[in-house]
């Protein structure tokens, strides 16, 4: 498989320090099961629902038309001089100031899987999914599905879903993404059997239900 250019697609792992989280910057569209899922658990963990504001699930539109409930956003100075122009200057309400997700670190603060409580959009990224099958990340513009006259791309502007000679082939680099999709039963994890917020935060055990 290949890139634009005939050369084997390459991927390196997100690095912060050089895209500040822009995958993050409209926040993300919920599978259903995911936003009652979100719903529970933040009204289950105080200090979580601290660091968010009233509304944390809205509306969602693409090209002026209703498109689906996403995360909500809240204004970001992005520094980084090569962030996309046509990207808003604004990231998810559950990332904190240095793009870290709040619900990957509840995770690894309490010993689950860093993304036993990501919607499936966010820890999949760039993978692509077909029937529950891993698939190649887009290989630049002309793949680029969210790319129109209006909108110049989505993951060909990021950097982890950029082609990068310097990375590894894409399944190498991807493969933590690939395993975690071949061992679900279903879409979404979070609504699958046995992934209720219930059931998770007993798990975890009342004593460590703060997150950082």
């Amino acid at each position: 498989m290949s890139d634009a250019t005939g050369a084997q697609l390459k991927l390196a792992r997100c690095d912060l320090s050089r895209c500040e989280g822009r995958c993050c910057y409209d926040g993300v569209y919920l599978l259903p099961a995911e936003e009652r899922f979100l719903l529970d658990l933040v009204e289950r963990l105080p200090a979580l629902r601290a660091k968010l504001p009233a509304e944390f699930i809205v509306d969602g539109y693409w090209n002026g038309a209703y498109f689906g409930r996403k995360t909500a956003t809240r204004p970001h100075d992005y520094r980084s001089e090569d962030f996309p122009a046509h990207f808003t200057r604004t990231r998810c309400v559950f990332a904190d100031e240095a793009g870290l997700c709040e619900l990957e670190k509840f995770a690894r603060a309490n010993g689950e899987h860093p993304w036993t409580f990501k919607p499936t959009t966010c820890w999949m990224f760039p993978l692509q999914d077909e029937d529950g099958e891993p698939a190649e990340p887009v290989r630049g513009p002309d793949d680029d599905p969210y790319r129109s006259s209006e909108y110049a791309g989505y993951a060909s502007c990021v950097p982890c879903g950029t082609h990068d000679p310097r990375g590894l082939p894409w399944r190498d680099t991807l493969q933590q993404e690939i395993d975690y999709l071949q061992q679900a039963r279903e879409l979404p994890l979070l609504g699958a059997p046995g992934h209720t917020v219930d059931d998770l935060l007993a798990r975890i055990g009342p004593a460590k239900k703060n997150p950082a």
